[in-house]
């Protein structure tokens, strides 16, 4: 069958549009982040001065600890400082710098480069040619914006060990390096009880995302071929972005479909340890690459980088040191994880971590707190928690709590679908060694 001319250019835009979201994931995901949690115009920390509830409708949040977060930019600003206070017995910091792309420029912390130590981090915009002060960890940025990710990890699920992790960051301070010598404050916005919706949007608004980034920012060289690609849809630096409807449900139904394959491959990943359903949500070539910034030209993982990033937001240098994260939704049948049974996982004695593990459960749909929800994880730390006589602790999934058994239960509510992530904070190495596993999520009668 012959296409008229027309036909052959929506299929092209159609093509080319799938392979640019599946690109762009990641810078999306970021932007849409800021462009909901920055003040403009001006730096400042947002952060949550209680526990995370389902009004942060963020992609995969821990919801047992304390997140302090900040975008910067340093093309606009000029160098910028971020000043980690040392660390103390009591309290562990865990966090990244990040470029839009969520490439760690560097961890901090106690598995960052500062090991707990404290330390001043200097980003330097692209292109920085200006004198470079001593006593700074210096890193160089390739984009002009780039984000603070930080995590105050707490000993115990407590309000005392709240108050301390808070009271530690509001030691943190970013401020441009123009004003070093007398460091101002940094602003502070508290979101606790605001609802924060930084889910991705498969519409319209995903390319209006896209062409934001692609207006504040330089073209990195690995990314040039996407330019063209970019431009056939009508995304060109320097040029406003005015798609006629014809043109929005091309790229509509183009950002749906690769939606979908992304989540297609996502809950067909494979084990991470064979038999075990347990997964990482991307590949080695992805992992090395990210701790690099992509630097091996021979391979350039940006369908592993959308798969991840189709689901959370997080930039690690060294994953698997200070945190490690695994991801189920499968159960021991190999079917995916239904909101309307019940199921059990249980957690083996001496989980490989120094500071705690946790299972939280997400909405399958959309990757965020269950919303309605109370109570979204169990972890060590949980209060009341039952333990088994052989030190394992049994964790249930369903829309009922296990009778007395409320603490280890987690409900999967007014879902259809759900997914969990288990988390190691304080990484053994028999955990990336793969010498210890998690069995697989098993349905209740």
């Amino acid at each position: 069958m012959t296409m008229s001319s027309e036909e052959i250019r929506d299929r092209g835009i159609g093509r080319r549009a799938v392979e640019a979201a599946v690109w762009g994931m990641a810078a999306v995901n970021y932007e849409v982040m800021r462009s909901v949690m920055a003040g403009e115009g001006r730096t400042e920390f947002v952060y949550w001065s209680k526990l995370l509830d389902w009004r942060n409708q963020t992609l995969t949040p821990n919801p047992d600890l304390i997140y302090y977060m900040a975008f910067m930019d340093p093309g606009r600003d000029g160098p910028i400082v971020v000043d980690i206070p040392p660390g103390t017995d009591d309290h562990v910091l865990n966090g990244s710098l990040c470029n839009i792309w969520q490439v760690p420029l560097e961890d901090v912390g106690r598995f960052g480069a500062d090991e707990g130590r404290g330390a001043r981090y200097l980003l330097l915009p692209p292109g920085y040619d200006g004198d470079v002060p001593d006593g700074y960890l210096v890193l160089q940025c390739d984009t002009r914006r780039v984000y603070a990710l930080l995590r105050s990890v707490l000993p115990e699920r407590t309000q005392e060990a709240l108050d301390a992790g808070l009271e530690y960051c509001r030691g943190i301070r970013i401020y441009p390096l123009a004003q070093a010598n007398d460091p101002p404050d940094t602003p502070r916005r508290d979101l606790a009880g605001e609802l924060v919706d930084t889910r991705i949007p498969y519409d319209i608004r995903f390319w209006e995302a896209l062409d934001r980034v692609v207006q504040a920012e330089p073209w990195l060289p690995r990314d040039r071929p996407f330019a063209e690609m970019l431009a056939t849809l009508g995304i060109v630096k320097g040029q406003p972005f005015e798609p006629d409807q014809r043109r929005v449900k091309l790229l509509e139904a183009a950002v749906q479909e690769a939606h979908e394959w992304l989540r297609e491959l996502y809950v067909n990943e494979p084990d991470w340890v064979d038999g075990a359903r347990w997964f990482f949500p991307a590949g080695r070539d992805f992992t090395e690459g990210q701790s690099q910034n992509f630097a091996n030209g021979e391979v350039y993982p940006y369908t592993d980088r959308g798969v991840i990033y189709h689901m959370a937001f997080i930039g690690l240098k060294r994953l698997g040191i200070g945190q490690f994260y695994l991801v189920c939704v499968r159960d021991s049948d190999g079917d995916l994880l239904d909101s309307g049974m019940s199921y059990r996982l249980r957690v083996p004695s001496g989980v490989p971590v120094s500071q705690y593990w946790s299972v939280t459960m997400y909405d399958g749909d959309d990757h965020t707190f269950i919303r309605g929800n109370e109570k979204y994880s169990v972890s060590s730390q949980t209060p009341g928690l039952a333990v088994n006589d052989d030190g394992s602790v049994d964790v249930f999934f369903g829309r009922e709590p296990q009778p007395g058994l409320e603490a280890n239960t987690v409900s999967t509510g007014e879902s259809r679908t759900f997914e969990l992530m288990f988390r190691f904070y304080g990484v053994g190495p028999d955990v990336m060694a793969k010498r210890w596993t998690l069995p697989n999520v098993e349905k209740l009668p």
